[in-house]
């Protein structure tokens, strides 16, 4: 099992299409630190997967504990040489540098180690590097950032503590930090300095401990042990020691090294969207989401207070109906689907000739011609002249609109992210852009001087301000209004008509045209030439057993009940052009939760399969999945 086949080509691709997603949040912490990370995890995985020489590297082993725990003397114990790390009872912090036990035939292999930070001794267990870092909670920040480094690039860490020093808070927060991301064993040192009665009490409270940081450790995890057992002469402790002195220097077969080293990268990208990560962009999405539904909201009751006369809502209804007698034909389907296009057809433009008619005043030959022409364009095209109905709105509507995408915008800025929209152009883009924009500007002051000399003349009638504001607004509203009363018109004929009409409204037609065809060609057949009569009488027959069917689709979408009121109707603009900008970053912060999430699914998948092969007595014990999610940065 090679780190190239469990690391695959696909979650590779999707690490680096996440990268460039959040990189786009220049302006946004949670996604910058996100991508840092994974960017940090894809250069260790680029070192770990070199080849064979990743195989040679030994089990590095860490050490990691506060002062006065007795790290060193440990350290030196599982070596059985006294001296090799300092010890001081008197001096804090006393390990100031890391301490590394290597065998000489595996220290070529330990390059990515700081050498100028190690103190290297050999020892004579190849496969093992057991290193013994600076205190955690030392006073130096130094120390700390040492073992941070250090435990980066471990394999397995070794938790160790002291019974007067068991709940050290600064210690267990540093635990906490890696847990998610380390294999892991734990020693409660000093055992020797607790009397024999109370030492399973506090062996016990110390696993406790442990168990509450979210670890699931047994006692193949977890050992209770003296670092001088050998000097107290105390057969029990010494046997706690060798115990521990076994499970670390374990002989561990590559294959399976290899795979902690996988999981080791697993964790590290998962740990990149972890914790507060993760929770900043959910609750930023939350807020987002918030915002857009409360502009949403605004923006219908703008449209519902245009379109709540009595006049404009007669016309929404009518207008729906017809429009769903134009989407009956494909839910009915079969021979009935003939009668009711055509019906559709010819209602459609008689509604369009009313509507028409009611925007253009009294009788007048030239607006009769205005009238049949929309009639003949909706007829053909299907485009009814909704601007008839939009004569409820007005530059006030307008207003409360252009409020709306202010504030939409508003919310992009104080939360920084007013950047993502349709980002900034380069200087080399921006100066054709403002030259059209000065030619269009231009242009129309051209015009609008024109037309207003026209007017002043008398050769064109004069027009108030109020009555151009209108008319802006009309042509704002109405491809929105269009697209909703579609969506409303295709709601109500899927309720209305069903699979009953279809069987229906198709029976006795089937019958007809069956009977028909059968006779025909048993005549052909026969050699009898079935007189004129005959087709006529046939055509009539059919035509007639097409109004049934034709009368229950009519009786269906004719009922008064049911039809969408204009709260329903306005409820289907669902994307206003007013909140566009701060939907799509929106949309653009669930895209980067959404890549998250798949991501973190496949590497819980191969995660679990690793796990099954890793054995928790030889490799450490690793952190609950319903726990992990709750680690510190």
């Amino acid at each position: 099992m090679s780190a190239q086949r469990l690391f695959s080509q696909r979650i590779t691709t999707r690490i680096e299409e996440l990268i460039q997603e959040a990189r786009r949040f220049d302006r946004l912490p949670a996604a910058q630190t996100m991508a840092l990370r994974l960017e940090r995890a894809l250069r260790v995985l680029d070192d770990r997967v070199g080849g064979d020489a990743e195989l040679d590297r030994p089990v590095v082993i860490v050490l990691l504990g506060g002062t006065g725990v007795g790290k060193s003397e440990l350290f030196n114990a599982l070596l059985g040489k006294p001296g090799l790390s300092p010890v001081s009872a008197t001096i804090r912090p006393q390990t100031t540098h890391a301490h590394v036990a290597v065998a000489p035939a595996d220290r070529q292999h330990l390059g990515f180690l700081d050498e100028t930070d190690l103190v290297a001794t050999d020892h004579r267990l190849a496969g093992t590097a057991l290193i013994d870092a600076p205190d955690v909670d030392s006073t130096e920040s130094v120390h700390l950032e040492r073992t941070r480094r250090l435990v980066e690039r471990a394999d397995i860490v070794v938790y160790v503590g002291s019974p007067d020093k068991r709940a050290n808070f600064s210690v267990q927060e540093e635990v906490r930090r890696w847990a998610a991301r380390k294999r892991w064993f734990f020693v409660l040192n000093k055992l020797d300095q607790i009397p024999e009665p109370d030492r399973e009490a506090v062996s016990a409270d110390f696993l406790h401990r442990v168990q509450e940081l979210g670890f699931a450790v047994d006692q193949g995890g977890f050992f209770a042990v003296s670092a001088v057992a050998m000097q107290t002469g105390d057969n029990g402790l010494n046997d706690r020691l060798e115990r521990l002195r076994a499970a670390l220097f374990a002989h561990r077969a590559k294959e399976q090294v290899q795979a902690v080293r996988t999981e080791d990268i697993f964790n590290q990208i998962r740990h990149a969207f972890s914790g507060p990560v993760r929770h900043e962009l959910e609750r930023l999405h939350q807020i987002l989401s918030v915002h857009e539904e409360e502009l949403d909201g605004r923006v219908r009751r703008v449209f519902l207070k245009a379109l709540s006369t009595p006049q404009a809502q007669d016309m929404l209804r009518r207008i729906i109906r017809e429009q769903a007698w134009r989407a009956a034909p494909g839910r009915v389907g079969g021979f009935l689907a003939l009668p009711v296009w055509m019906r559709g057809q010819l209602a459609f433009s008689g509604l369009a000739y009313q509507l028409a008619r009611m925007s253009t005043g009294g009788p007048s030959l030239t607006r009769m011609l205005r009238a049949g022409w929309h009639a003949a364009k909706a007829a053909w095209q299907g485009i009814l002249p909704i601007r008839t109905i939009l004569q409820g709105f007005s530059a006030a509507e307008e207003r409360d609109l252009a409020a709306i995408t202010q504030d939409a915008q508003r919310t992009l800025e104080d939360l920084g992210l007013d950047r993502l929209d349709g980002g900034t152009p380069s200087p080399t883009a921006a100066r054709p852009a403002q030259a059209e924009v000065e030619q269009a500007l231009w242009t129309a002051k051209l015009i609008g001087q024109t037309l207003t000399a026209l007017r002043s003349q008398g050769l064109l009638p004069r027009t108030s301000e109020h009555a151009e504001q209108d008319q802006r607004t009309r042509e704002l509203f109405q491809e929105r209004l269009e697209q909703a009363l579609l969506v409303s018109a295709g709601q109500l004929a899927s309720q209305r008509v069903n699979l009953i009409h279809t069987l229906a409204g198709n029976l006795l037609p089937l019958l007809v045209f069956g009977h028909a065809t059968v006779r025909l060609v048993s005549g052909w057949l026969a050699g009898d030439w079935l007189p004129l009569d005959f087709y006529l009488t046939a055509v009539a027959v059919f035509l007639v057993s097409l109004v049934p069917g034709y009368l229950l689709v009519a009786a269906s979408l004719s009922r008064s009940g049911n039809l969408p009121a204009p709260d329903q109707l306005v409820q289907s603009l669902l994307s206003p052009a007013e909140t566009e900008p701060l939907r799509r970053v929106r949309q653009g912060v669930d895209g980067l939760l959404s890549r998250v999430r798949d991501l973190e699914n496949a590497l819980r998948v191969s995660s679990q399969v690793l796990h099954q092969e890793l054995d928790s007595s030889r490799f450490g014990a690793v952190l609950q999945e319903a726990r992990s999610d709750k680690e510190p940065q």
